[in-house]
C-alpha cells in the first residue's frame, strides 16, 4: 500500500518521525511481539519506510529545529537510500533500532553526539555498509547488528575515529573481500565490547578485526567472540594500547591463517590483565597467539581450557621479548605445534611467577624445542609440572632453557624433577649452573655438586668432544667427581699406600727387602714394622725416608722379588704422585669444567 504524502513532501511515517523527535519519544513501527529478522525486514512496505535524506535533514535541524535531548529514535523501519552523515556536525542523538539499511550509513568526518544501530541490518553492494572513518561521537552502539560487506575497506570502517565507547556485543559482521571491522588507529576513550556472541568473519591480510595502533582508554572485551579469517589474521592488534584489561576468553574462538598469526598482539601495550581463559585459537599455517614484544602491566592468563594450535617456527604461542608485569599462568593450557615450538618464549620477562602446571600440555615438532624458554627471566618461582611435554620427532628437544633465570628452585610438584628435564633437553651449561647456584643459596652444597657433575656428564655425552677430552673426563669423573668431590683422590691415594705396604710386606718376606749395612745384622730379613715403613716410603714423590737406612731393597741382582718390588715401587710412586696432584687440582678447582 502506498502511503499518502502530506504537505511538505514527507510521508506519514516521516512526518510522524519528525513529531517524535520534537517530543523525545520512540517511533516504534514494530508490534511488541513481532519477529524482527532479515526476512521480515525485507517484506516491509512503504508504510514502514523512511527516506535516508529525512534523517539527515532532521539531524541538520531543518525538519526538527527544536529536538528533544533524547534525539532521533526509530524502531522497525526500512531506510531507503544511504544515510549520508558525512562531514555533518550535530548535537542530536541518533538511534535506529531493528531497522533495515540496505545501503548502509556514511558518517565520514562527522561529529555527532551518539550513534546507535542496535539490531539493525546494514549492507551495500560495493562500499562499506558503515563507513565511519574519522567519526567523532560519544557512543557507537552496534549491539546485535548484522552488517554484511563486500569491499576491501571493511564491513565497518572506523579508521581514525574518535569514540567515547564502542559496543558491538552480539553483532555479526562479515566481509568476503576484506576486514569485517576496520578499527585501525581508532581512539576509544572508554571501553570496547566485542563479546557476548560477537562474530566477525573477514578475508585478507588486514584481519577479520583490525585494531592496529588503536588507543583504548578502558578495557577491550572479546569474551565469547567468534573471529574467523581463512586468508589471514582473525584479530590483528599490533601496537594496540589498552588502558585496563583485555579479555579474549569466555569461550571465544579465533581461527586464522598465514604467518601473521590467528590473534596478533605484537608490540601491544596492555595496562592491566591479558585474560585468554578458555579461548580456542587455531592457525594451521602460523602462530595461534602472536604476542612478540607485547607489554602487559599485570597478569597473563592462558588457563581454563585455553587451547592454541599453530604451525611453523613462530610457535603455537609466541611470547618472544614480551614483558609481563605480574604472573604468566598457563594452568591446564593445551598447546600444540607439529612443525615448531608449542610455546616460544625466548627473551620473555615475567616479574612474578610462571605457572606451567596442572594438566598443562605442550607438543612441539620441527627443529625447535617444544617449550623454548631461552633467555627468559622469571622474577618469582618457576612452576613446571606439565601433564605432557613432548616433541614429535626428538625427545631431547622437549625443552630449551639456556640463559633462563628464576628465583629459588623450580617447583615441579610430583612430576619429574627439573634436573631430569635438563638431562632430557637441549644441552646448555647455564641451566645446570643456575640450578646449582639456587641450591647453594639454600645451603644445599651436596645437591649443588651433584647438579654440576650431571652437567659435566651431559656435556661429555652430547657435545661430541675429542678423544683426549673424553679420556680426561672419564679420569676426572672417577678420581675427582669432575673436581667437585676431590676427596675421591685421597681414597685412591690411600689405596695406593695400602698396596705399597702390602707389597712391601709380601715381597719383603720373600727376600725383596733386607737389613742394610748400617744395622748390626746386615742381610737379614727386615721386621714387619720395617717392611711397612719401606712400603710407606715407596709413595714418596722423590728421595727416600729414614726408614730406608735400616731396611732397603736387596742388592742381590738375582733376586726376582727385589726386581719386582723396585719396578712396582716406581709405578706406585707415580700413582701416588698423580693422585696427590689430582687432589690438589680438585681442591683448588683447577680441573673443574662447567
Amino acid at each position: 500500500m502506498v502511503t499518502q504524502v502530506p504537505a511538505g513532501g514527507l510521508t506519514a511515517v516521516e512526518q510522524s518521525l519528525v513529531e517524535h523527535v520534537g517530543c523525545g519519544e520512540w517511533l516504534d513501527l514494530a508490534a511488541g511481539d513481532e519477529a524482527v529478522d532479515e526476512a521480515s525486514m525485507r517484506s516491509w512496505g512503504d508504510d514502514r519506510t523512511c527516506s535516508a535524506s529525512v534523517i539527515r535533514d532532521i539531524l541538520r535541524g531543518r525538519l526538527a529545529p527544536h529536538p528533544d535531548p533524547h534525539g532521533l529514535r526509530l524502531r522497525g523501519a526500512r531506510i531507503s537510500g544511504r544515510v549520508d552523515l558525512e562531514n555533518l556536525t550535530a548535537d542530536v542523538n541518533i538511534e535506529l533500532k531493528d531497522c533495515l539499511l540496505e545501503d548502509g550509513v556514511l558518517a565520514r568526518d562527522a561529529r555527532l553526539a551518539s550513534v546507535g544501530l542496535p539490531g539493525c541490518q546494514l549492507g551495500h553492494p560495493s562500499e562499506a555498509p558503515l563507513d565511519a572513518t574519522r567519526l567523532t561521537c560519544s557512543l557507537l552502539d552496534l549491539t546485535g547488528a548484522r552488517i554484511i560487506g563486500h569491499t576491501e575497506h571493511g564491513a565497518v570502517n572506523l579508521g581514525g575515529a574518535r569514540i567515547g565507547m564502542l559496543g558491538c556485543a552480539g553483532a555479526i559482521l562479515s566481509n568476503d573481500s576484506g576486514t569485517a571491522l576496520n578499527a585501525n588507529t581508532v581512539q576509544v576513550d572508554q571501553n570496547v565490547f566485542l563479546g557476548g556472541g560477537f562474530t566477525a568473519t573477514g578475508a585478507g591480510n588486514d584481519g577479520a578485526v583490525d585494531l592496529r595502533g588503536a588507543h583504548i582508554g578502558g578495557q577491550l572485551s572479546c569474551a565469547g567472540a567468534v573471529l574467523r579469517n581463512d586468508f589471514g589474521t582473525a584479530l590483528y592488534a599490533d601496537s594496540v594500547q589498552v588502558g585496563v584489561n583485555v579479555f579474549l576468553g569466555g569461550g571465544s574462538t579465533a581461527t586464522g591463517a598465514g604467518n601473521d598469526g590467528a590473534v596478533r598482539l605484537a608490540g601491544a601495550h596492555i595496562g592491566g590483565v591479558l585474560d585468554c581463559d578458555g579461548a580456542v585459537l587455531r592457525n594451521d599455517s602460523g602462530a595461534a597467539l602472536y604476542a612478540d614484544s607485547a607489554q602487559v602491566g599485570q597478569n597473563v592468563f592462558l588457563r581454563g581450557g585455553f587451547t592454541a594450535t599453530g604451525a611453523g617456527t613462530d610457535g603455537a604461542v609466541d611470547l618472544r621479548g614480551a614483558h609481563i608485569g605480574g604472573q604468566l599462568s598457563c594452568i591446564g593450557a593445551v598447546l600444540r605445534n607439529d612443525s615448531g615450538p608449542a610455546l616460544l618464549a625466548d627473551g620473555l620477562q615475567v616479574d612474578q611467577d610462571m605457572l606451567l602446571t596442572d594438566q598443562f600440555t605442550a607438543t612441539g615438532g620441527g627443529s625447535d624445542a617444544a617449550v623454548d624458554l631461552t633467555g627468559a627471566r622469571v622474577g618469582g618461582t618457576l612452576y613446571f609440572n606439565p601433564a605432557r611435554l613432548e616433541h614429535v620427532t626428538d625427545p631431547h628437544r622437549r625443552l630449551a632453557c639456556d640463559e633462563l633465570t628464576y628465583a629459588g628452585v623450580p617447583d615441579t610438584g610430583r612430576g619429574q624433577d627439573w634436573l631430569g628435564l635438563l638431562r632430557q633437553s637441549s644441552y646448555a651449561a647455564q641451566p645446570y649452573q643456575h640450578l646449582a647456584a639456587a641450591h647453594r643459596a639454600l645451603g644445599e652444597e651436596r645437591q649443588s655438586r651433584e647438579i654440576l657433575m650431571a652437567q659435566r656428564d651431559d656435556q661429555l655425552a652430547r657435545t661430541d668432544p675429542n678423544w683426549a677430552e673424553r679420556l680426561w673426563g672419564k679420569i676426572t669423573k672417577v678420581t675427582l667427581g669432575y673436581g667437585y668431590q676431590p676427596w675421591r683422590a685421597l681414597w685412591f691415594l690411600a689405596v695406593v699406600v695400602a698396596l705399597s705396604c702390602l707389597l712391601a710386606v709380601v715381597l719383603g718376606a720373600h727376600g725383596a727387602l733386607a737389613q742394610t749395612s748400617k744395622t748390626a745384622s746386615p742381610g737379614r730379613s727386615c721386621t714387619v714394622v720395617q717392611q711397612v715403613s719401606v712400603g710407606l716410603d715407596l709413595n714418596l714423590p722423590v728421595g727416600t725416608s729414614v726408614a730406608r737406612v735400616a731396611c732397603d731393597v736387596t742388592k742381590d741382582s738375582a733376586s726376582v722379588t727385589a726386581a719386582w718390588l723396585t719396578v712396582v715401587g716406581w709405578v706406585l710412586r707415580v700413582l701416588a704422585w698423580v693422585f696427590a696432584a689430582l687432589f690438589i687440582a680438585g681442591f683448588t678447582s683447577a680441573v673443574r669444567k662447567t
